[in-house]
């Protein structure tokens, strides 16, 4: 630190001057490292520290060394009043040039060692928040390149300490989530040649990562269109863009194929601007094709079901513009259709459920899973047929309710054991459906029950897995109603969809798990209609992404139960 290692930012300060004394005699300790030294080692200290270069913003100290501080600038006065009872190396600043300083000599002997420049951290409090200090600790040397003093400069590297801090702690944490995740990442050169492999490749793939590395991805599998008909992987990487979700296809020597969702971004060198690679992860969704082609078949059959259903109903539609009344006709049609389709599909069910329970006797494995497909198949049918019955009948005014005062605990109750199995079988968290209440309300019992499994069907089947239902009860005593509401944290319903979701045959198709959804889109227009002809009503709150709230509305029970009433 002499007028030799001039640096940017550095300044010329003669500091016997600026303290007002003369060199000789400037200070008391006079230190002697040999007989060699002709002069006092103050005295030839002064003389090099008039030519320390120094950086005025940084606080700013020189010592001897036996450990007595000569100087300081106002920067480290000032640091230092700041400080209060706690003190940095070099000590308080009133004491310059008058007392040894004993945490000096550790920094000191660091320096004569090395005789280099010594880099330490010091930690203080200043007002109660934790600083972090960088000291400088350079020897000063005189003509003869002796070291006959240490000078030092103090910079505040807190925010950079803690920025480090803060980016190894992300860094770690992204580490445990990459080692968590389902995921594998890649890295590729610019001609798409894979340069590195995670270890995550290999456990799905059972193949080492490294027989891939230097291949293209063309070499060990294939591009196709992903479930959205979408392959712009390839146009994407030719124009070396951002491409997400590009089915990539490896088929094992099994015969059977893996399938992966690709997704990457484009590298470029920061100074030079040239391409260098794509980084990237793809992501294991065997799983979902093969449901997805599972569902197509099942699709493929309903449709094969609703042709058939299509043709019957216009053979109806012909015979019931012959009929007196239409609506004698219609309610004549529905009741033979009801014993018509009803009887057969209730013991095509009860078959297959004597064939799941191997009643008959024992079954291979691929015949009770046909079995339970006939079962789930002709429930979900007859579920659809009773929804139209259902329908009809509020329609045509024929709809009876018998009227009582009901537990609604009791109601549901109900209601949640009859879902419960397909929540569990789902992953849901079915905490928040334990309710109490001592409410009684004004309702139909079946009906009534009929309205909440319709609103928890829902929610289960629009709840992703590892989601949660749940059901609130909120009343005030002067309220002539009790709100009753059917939550879930699914897929949630666009603001510009909510006013249809009680019409008839409507459903939200534009979400990616409502089109894995069946059903006719009656449920809700039954519930609400069922509710409205008790004297009450469902209401909606959703937010799209973050999940819905189905609200009933259910008179109170005035405690003056009405037998026989008939609505």
């Amino acid at each position: 630190m002499d007028a030799q290692s001039s640096k940017n930012g550095g300044k010329v300060v003669d500091l016997a001057d600026r303290r007002g004394e003369t060199a000789e005699g400037a200070f008391g300790a006079s230190i002697s490292r040999g007989a060699r030294h002709r002069a006092p080692a103050n005295e030839q200290v002064l003389g090099l520290v008039a030519r320390i270069l120094v950086d005025e913003s940084l606080p700013f100290y020189v010592a001897t060394l036996d450990g007595t501080v000569i100087h300081v600038n106002d920067h480290y006065s000032t640091l230092d009043k700041n400080l209060g009872d706690i003190t940095l190396a070099p000590g308080e600043a009133k004491m310059a040039g008058q007392h040894q300083v004993p945490s000096l000599k550790p920094v000191i002997e660091d320096v004569l060692a090395s005789e280099t420049t010594v880099r330490a951290e010091e930690i203080v409090a200043i007002k109660g928040r934790e600083r972090i200090f960088l000291g400088r600790h350079t020897p000063v040397r005189n003509e003869r390149g002796d070291i006959v003093a240490v000078a030092g400069t103090y910079e505040d590297v807190t925010v950079q300490v803690r920025g480090i801090e803060e980016a190894n702690r992300t860094q770690a944490r992204f580490q445990d989530f990459a080692r968590a995740s389902s995921d594998w990442f890649f890295e590729c050169d610019a001609d798409m040649r894979i340069r590195s492999l995670s270890e995550r490749f290999t456990a799905i793939v059972g193949q080492p990562a490294s027989l891939f590395i230097g291949s293209k991805f063309e070499q060990f599998g294939r591009f196709e269109e992903n479930l959205e008909g979408r392959m712009d992987g390839p146009q994407s990487i030719r124009a070396k863009k951002p491409f997400r979700e590009q089915l990539f296809v490896i088929s094992e020597p099994s015969g059977g194929e893996l399938m992966f969702h690709l997704s990457a971004v484009p590298v470029f060198d920061r100074q030079s601007g040239d391409f260098r690679g794509y980084r990237g992860v793809g992501m294991d969704v065997t799983v979902r094709y093969k449901q997805a082609d599972e569902a197509a078949d099942i699709r493929k059959n309903l449709e094969t079901l609703l042709k058939e259903l299509t043709r019957k109903n216009m053979a109806l539609d012909e015979a019931t513009e012959q009929a007196t009344t239409a609506l004698r006709a219609k309610n004549e049609f529905l009741a033979a259709m009801s014993h018509e389709l009803r009887t057969p599909l209730n013991a095509i069910i009860g078959f297959a459920e004597a064939f799941e329970q191997e009643t008959f006797g024992r079954l291979e494995g691929a015949y009770q899973s046909y079995a339970t497909d006939i079962r789930k198949s002709g429930q979900h049918l007859l579920g659809l047929i009773n929804d139209i019955l259902d329908v009809a009948v509020i329609e045509s005014g024929g709809l009876s309710l018998q009227v009582d005062d009901l537990s609604l605990e009791q109601v549901i109750s109900k209601a949640v054991h009859m879902n419960m199995d397909a929540a569990h079988k789902k992953g849901l968290d079915t905490k928040a459906l334990a309710v109490t209440s001592d409410l009684w309300v004004r309702a139909d019992d079946r009906r009534t029950t009929q309205i909440f499994v319709n609103l928890l069907s829902n929610a289960i089947k629009f709840t992703p897995e590892g989601g949660q239902i749940g059901i609130e009860i909120s009343h005030k005593p002067d309220d002539a109603q009790v709100q009753v509401t059917v939550w879930d944290t699914g897929i949630g319903i666009s603001e510009e969809h909510q006013g249809a979701v009680f019409v008839k045959f409507h459903q939200v198709t534009e979400h990616i798990y409502s089109r894995k959804q069946e059903g006719t889109g009656l449920g809700l227009h039954i519930s609400r209609e069922l509710a409205r002809k008790m004297e009450g009503d469902i209401l909606l709150e959703s937010a799209e992404g973050e999940g819905s709230r189905f609200t009933v509305l259910l008179p109170v029970a005035d405690g003056s139960a009405l037998e026989g009433d008939f609505i």
